[in-house]
């Protein structure tokens, strides 16, 4: 496995990072511009792994439509790929099979595929009840009112709305219990109005009305997920002007929230005509305490802040990270361990807490194929220069340019052969 060395050049921090268009709103739109089987552009479609996958399959699921032999999809570890294109296929006739690596077959899906039986769908496990892999026999289906569980995924109810506008009677959807990161449903719902779908909200759930999808151009705003690491790197910087092109101050992204979460660890954001510029400020807060269960995709970058500032925290919300790409939960508690903190669960929350000081400069961290677990120790040079990062291509995932970006703002970045490493 390669890893890379990172040093600091300086502590204070000063440029200018290129986040490319958000994966969430892309992925959507993706799907959305299929169903309207109209094929106008998408200006700054995310250039992550797991988008042009989505649109890879996209493109090929037209060509296999209607063959007798399944088709197979393979989401490598993409849970978006694999929960929007099961909803998808269930409605594109034909027979399809799919599956993933190691830990998508690990990631639950049951919530989603009872919600699509509910509707009518043909769709078996191959293996394990609950899991990856799938047989999917597509064909139109009538629609109506479900009840699903989303307490796992908010793509679950995505993935299903989405098709909505497509079924005869429409969709009428339930839920169970208060979804978690319920951003994600209102950006999906957003997007689909934006594209002349009926979707109303109420006291019950969500209701979509029976009407055609009508696509047209439109531009993919910058992607607030990703700013997370730069925000981060922010707070733990000495003094810094970071600045961000494309990120708009209305967004329909939720983790937006990042403005307000760091001016509590001494960041503010000023918004221009362009962008935002991040500055240093210093109101840091002695304790830090937040409800993720909205925001799951910013909790590493969070974490990771309040452990290099030595701030006792508490996360209320987060045990759906343990269905991520790693189990972020456990992740970041084994390599937050090394810079001296400790994290423990107390009923629904985790509380991080600084025990110790740390003097090792030449600490390794590993990643757990986990885009998100590697590129929030990344800003920890700062603090404990000369770190090694573990497998760091992961963050292909949903920011292939992240490593070039972090050389823009003068850190020393290195490849480390396995040699050299071991």
């Amino acid at each position: 496995m390669s890893s890379i060395k990172l040093n600091r050049i300086s502590t204070k921090v000063y440029g200018e990072v290129s986040i490319c268009g958000s994966k969430s709103i892309s992925n959507r739109i993706l799907i959305i511009r299929e169903l309207s089987g109209i094929t106008h552009p998408i200006k700054n479609l995310s250039i992550s792994d797991d988008t042009q996958r989505l649109q890879e399959y996209l493109i090929s699921i037209r060509d296999y439509q209607k063959t007798a032999t399944p088709v197979l999809v393979d989401a490598k570890n993409a849970g978006t790929v694999s929960r929007f294109l099961t909803a998808f296929l269930t409605i594109k006739e034909g027979s399809w099979i799919i599956t993933g690596n190691q830990r998508m077959k690990q990631r639950p899906i049951k919530g989603l595929v009872d919600g699509l039986k509910q509707l009518g769908a043909e769709i078996t496990y191959t293996n394990i009840a609950g899991f990856l892999p799938l047989f999917i026999k597509g064909r139109n289906i009538s629609g109506g009112e479900i009840e699903i569980d989303v307490s796992e995924s908010s793509q679950f109810a995505s993935a299903i709305m989405m098709i909505g506008p497509l079924l005869k009677e429409g969709l009428k959807l339930r839920f169970r219990e208060h979804p978690v990161s319920f951003p994600y449903i209102e950006m999906t719902s957003k997007l689909m109005m934006e594209f002349g779908a009926n979707v109303e909200f109420n006291k019950n759930g969500i209701n979509i009305e029976p009407k055609p999808y009508l696509f047209r151009s439109c531009k993919v705003e910058a992607d607030w997920s990703s700013a997370s690491y730069w925000y981060e790197t922010a707070a733990l910087a000495e003094d810094v002007e970071i600045k961000i092109p494309g990120l708009t101050k209305n967004s329909m992204q939720g983790d937006s929230v990042l403005i307000d979460i760091f001016t509590q660890l001494g960041v503010e954001t000023i918004f221009d005509s362009e962008g935002i510029r991040l500055i240093k400020t210093d109101n840091v807060v002695e304790k830090f305490s937040f409800n993720f269960e909205s925001y799951p995709d910013i909790v590493p970058a969070v974490m990771a802040t309040c452990a290099a500032l030595g701030i006792n925290s508490d996360y209320k919300n987060i045990g759906h990270l343990a269905f991520k790409e790693s189990n972020r939960i456990d992740a970041l508690g084994q390599e937050l361990k090394k810079i001296g903190t400790s994290l423990k669960k107390f009923n629904n929350r985790y509380r991080l807490s600084p025990n110790r000081e740390i003097s090792d400069n030449n600490l390794v961290f590993n990643t757990y194929g986990d885009h998100r677990i590697a590129m929030c120790l990344a800003p920890l040079v700062l603090k404990y220069n000369n770190i090694e990062i573990c497998d760091p291509n992961v963050v292909n995932k949903s920011y292939p340019e992240f490593w070039d970006d972090f050389k823009k703002l003068k850190f020393a970045v290195s490849k480390i052969t396995e040699t050299q490493s071991n």
